[in-house]
């Protein structure tokens, strides 16, 4: 037994001096590791600090003859003298800060300013980081449009979702409707944003874009959710044209999306020979068309229709629908009507109480 023990001492020994030595050894590791980050940060550092002081004596050289040239007291060559070739992209950020304070004749000066080092920003957006590629694609569309307008519609291409969006809101504004058609093209690639944002971007462009937009609502053949988005920025436009395309898409489809939109783009622009199918879609079995209805009826109905307005309100399975009667009963001026339905102890009284109390807030 005492020799057993006395051979196991040695044993034990040399496994604890093993298990130090690797903890001396990991812990030299960490402190080197440790070290190597600390190098790396203060590089870094150093690094931020020696750009943010370029940036800085190059702004001090710039920033008064971009005034001169903005003032007319001196030529945009005057100021091409003072960009080295190595300063071209910081330049072109500056331009595009000034750019985006100011409008008309100004902004238009501020291009022309940027005009000559453009490409280099164009070479940019062809390349393999994304996010240099939308800062180059963003930096085109508010500088380098109509001249390269050709590599800001390839973007609407491009294989990150987001560099294609920037080229999309780009090209999406009301000094440049001639894009629109290139936009809608490519539409469905943004769809899972939100319709209402989309829509919005689209309208955006002013009423020159409304021929492509009821040309996108009218065919069968594109995606329906691009169409009900269409519909909508018709709707924001108030495009009295777009009454008849939305017509006949409610006679001829069935997606809920689509028809909602059309309907509340009839609410907006439709008239009376438009009241027919929109009774007709307030028999729908689908809720949501049957609230959208309801809702154009406030604005379209004639006073025959405020019974069946009322008899929704109270009466229809689906309490958004009853909440869409009740407000069109407000629009249509029959206030009268909540009044009755809200002091009557029906269960849909708080549905005109809501709507009511919409009102006063």
């Amino acid at each position: 037994m005492a020799g057993a023990l006395a051979i196991q001492l040695p044993i034990g020994a040399a496994l604890q001096e093993r298990v130090f030595l690797l903890l001396i050894v990991a812990i030299g590791a960490l402190f080197v590791v440790t070290l190597l980050l600390a190098m790396i940060t203060l590089l870094l550092r150093f690094k931020n600090v020696r750009t943010a002081a370029k940036w800085e004596r190059l702004e001090a050289r710039w920033e008064p003859k971009i005034l001169q040239v903005l003032s007319g007291e001196i030529a945009s060559a005057g100021l091409w003298e003072l960009v080295a070739p190595d300063e071209e992209l910081y330049f072109v950020d500056l331009v595009l800060r000034y750019a985006r304070r100011v409008r008309g004749s100004d902004r238009d000066k501020l291009r022309q300013l940027a005009m000559p080092y453009l490409v280099q920003v164009a070479k940019r957006a062809r390349g393999a980081d994304p996010e240099r590629r939308a800062r180059a694609v963003q930096t085109l569309g508010e500088l380098g449009l109509p001249d390269h307008a050709d590599t800001v519609v390839s973007a609407l291409d491009d294989r990150s979702p987001l560099v294609a969006m920037i080229a999309a809101r780009a090209l999406a504004k009301k000094e440049t409707p001639q894009y629109a058609d290139p936009v809608l093209a490519r539409l469905h690639r943004f769809t899972s944003w939100r319709p209402s944002f989309l829509a919005s971007m689209l309208s955006s462009m002013g009423p020159d874009i409304t021929p492509v937009l009821r040309r996108t609502l009218g065919n069968p053949a594109i995606d329906s959710q691009v169409r009900a988005i269409a519909a909508t920025a018709l709707r924001h436009l108030h495009d009295l044209d777009s009454a008849q395309v939305a017509a006949r898409v409610l006679e001829s489809e069935r997606q809920r999306d689509l028809l909602a939109s059309c309907l509340r783009l009839l609410g907006s622009v439709g008239g009376p020979r438009d009241l027919a199918l929109v009774r007709r879609m307030m028999e729908s079995s689908d809720f949501v068309v049957r609230a959208t209805a309801a809702g154009a009826m406030g604005t379209l109905g004639e006073r025959t229709d405020l019974a069946r307005l009322r008899e929704i309100a109270a009466e229809d399975e689906s309490h958004w629908v009853a909440i869409n009667a009740a407000r069109a009963l407000r629009e249509a001026g029959d206030v009268g009507a909540l009044h009755e339905l809200a002091t009557s102890g029906h269960e849909r009284a708080s549905v005109a109480v809501q709507v009511l109390a919409e009102v006063e807030r």
